[in-house]
């Protein structure tokens, strides 16, 4: 992996190596399996798929999800799950509905600041300010926990949103809000998954061994999994020419010849389009939100025309033909292509056009200084633009960037910081222009990175303010079928294309390299290590130590 997890816990674990791990520890309340041919996403319980059989039936001897069925009310104000009776976490205390009311709190707590909290959007009390947890979530008694909405929200969506992972409520009651995220306990995770943890050494390697006790479905396949940290890609790379490891992500395509046909015996998988890298403008002075929790627009990025100009400026097909050729994709914002239902295929992605470019910033007021650096009342067009170490992909997107934008008069210089180091300092608004990564949810429910409301939309790093995209997003969630959302996605797609609050480069699809001795593997646009469970390793082939 490229970085290390930062917490083994649903409720504050943000990062690509959390989410892989602590989704082997922790139960799940529903299933989900894409639907390729509509772009949709099933949601499936032990006794209940929300999608026809054909899409993907559940299995119940399989099924590795906490609810045996649900039930959404007539009015759609609130949905019913029963729970199984017969899992417990690993020291033995029964999972309850109990744990999942508890847990909900968690996400919702404006004090632990879950990434998660626009979840909780559509629980009733939400829209005075603060969810009723006494009303909102409720366990009836130990298998049957009710979700209640201040107004009607589709099957779908209250599905996607009330399906959150729980934790044990008798091991996490006495963590005070305070003292949540610093707590011990998020290294030693107790959970009910196939896997639990063996071993964390920081920045070196994560191993988790089989859950004997697991019956989420069931103990997995493989005694052991070990997620090595390693920034570096040449060196991931030749761990993985060497089969020294099994399972190296993001894979440049000019490797995959040497790869297929080194000593390790390795083959090359792809996936998407589900993530896309872009270059992130913070919208407002950071400065002046983090300190007096007042908004106001930044002094380089402050203007949708100044990132239209931006851009314009960067040639995002020359590193598109560079480095992802046939993987790659232009990006023209956050709903997937595979999305079909919802994606709108009529924008025209603005083109690389320097000239433009340099017109629409004179139109700003900036015109070139005596160095050649462009100049607004005295303050310079000069910013460093950060990234997460490790990602050779960026690392090259980085130096076409920066020369772009001095071909018309910006300085651009280019840091990188260590992955968690990054990160936190994206979730603290720290950073005036960055280069990150999504991968995109496959329910559509963008607020947690656009809403205006910066305290509850933790992923907004940007700043981002338009109150017509809060409300194009507040009435796609309204309608019971998505394709009456359709129209709502159309005109946010159009409205985040005009203001390009970041510059959204390509759509990546990922090439993953896999060691032959893993056998079961079965890719998805749900990720790479989508069904790890159920991976098992041919005997005769043996990793090299």
């Amino acid at each position: 992996m490229l970085g290390d997890a930062e917490y083994l816990n649903p409720v504050i674990g943000a990062s690509v190596t959390s989410s892989n791990v602590f989704g082997l520890i922790y139960p799940g309340l529903l299933e989900s399996r894409f639907d390729t041919s509509t772009g949709l996403l099933n949601f499936i319980a032990m006794e209940k798929s929300l999608l026809p059989a054909e899409h993907g039936a559940a299995d119940g001897k399989r099924f590795s999800g906490l609810a045996r069925s649900w039930s959404m009310a007539d009015d759609h104000r609130s949905i019913t799950y029963t729970l199984r009776d017969d899992v417990a976490w690993d020291d033995g205390v029964p999972i309850t509905a109990a744990d999942i009311a508890f847990t909900y709190r968690l996400y919702g707590d404006p004090v632990i600041a879950s990434p998660r909290q626009q979840y909780l959007a559509e629980l009733e009390g939400a829209d005075s300010g603060a969810v009723d947890f006494d009303r909102a979530v409720e366990a009836l008694d130990a298998t049957t926990v009710v979700f209640r909405f201040y107004k009607p929200v589709s099957e779908r969506l209250a599905l996607f949103h009330t399906s959150l992972s729980p934790i044990p409520a008798h091991v996490w009651k006495d963590v005070s809000p305070g003292e949540f995220r610093r707590s011990s306990l998020n290294q030693q995770p107790l959970g009910a998954g196939p896997y639990r943890l063996h071993q964390w050494s920081k920045q070196q390697e994560l191993v988790l061994e089989s859950n004997p006790l697991c019956r989420l479905p069931e103990p997995g396949n493989i005694n052991r999994i070990m997620f090595r940290i390693v920034p570096d890609y040449t060196v991931r790379l030749a761990q993985l020419q060497t089969g020294t490891v099994d399972v190296v992500e993001n894979i440049k395509p000019e490797d995959f010849q040497g790869l297929e046909a080194g000593p390790a015996d390795v083959e090359i998988k792809s996936t998407g389009l589900r993530v896309y890298d872009y270059v992130g403008w913070s919208n407002i002075d950071q400065d002046a939100w983090n300190s007096r929790k007042e908004i106001m627009p930044h002094p380089l990025f402050g203007s949708p025309a100044v990132r239209r100009a931006l851009t314009m400026a960067i040639d995002r097909q020359s590193i598109i033909d560079g480095y992802l050729g046939e993987y790659g994709t232009m990006c023209t914002g956050d709903i997937s292509p595979s999305l079909k239902w919802a994606f709108n295929d009529t924008i025209t992605p603005w083109p690389h056009d320097p000239r433009e470019a340099s017109k629409l910033l004179a139109s700003e007021g900036w015109v070139p200084g005596p160095d050649g650096i462009l100049r607004k009342e005295g303050k310079r067009f000069s910013f460093t633009l950060y990234t997460n170490a490790g990602n050779a992909r960026r690392n090259y997107a980085g130096v076409i960037i920066q020369q772009n934008l001095r071909d018309i008069g910006i300085e651009c210089r280019l840091e990188v910081q260590e992955s968690n180091v990054f990160f936190e300092n994206l979730r603290q608004r720290r950073l005036d222009a960055w280069m990150a990564g999504w991968s995109v949810g496959l329910e559509i429910d963008p607020l947690d990175g656009w809403g205006s409301d910066l305290d509850k939309s933790r992923f907004n790093f940007t700043g981002y303010r338009n109150p017509r995209i809060d409300e194009l997003c507040e009435l796609a969630k309204d309608e019971l079928d998505p394709m009456d959302a359709r129209p709502y996605w159309m005109e946010y797609q159009d409205i985040l294309h005009q203001d390009q609050p970041t510059t959204f480069l390509y759509w990546i699809r990922e090439t993953q390299g896999f060691s032959k001795r893993i056998r079961g593997e079965e890719l998805s646009i749900l990720g790479t290590f989508y069904n790890i469970d159920d991976w098992s390793l041919d005997p005769s082939r043996a990793v090299t130590p």
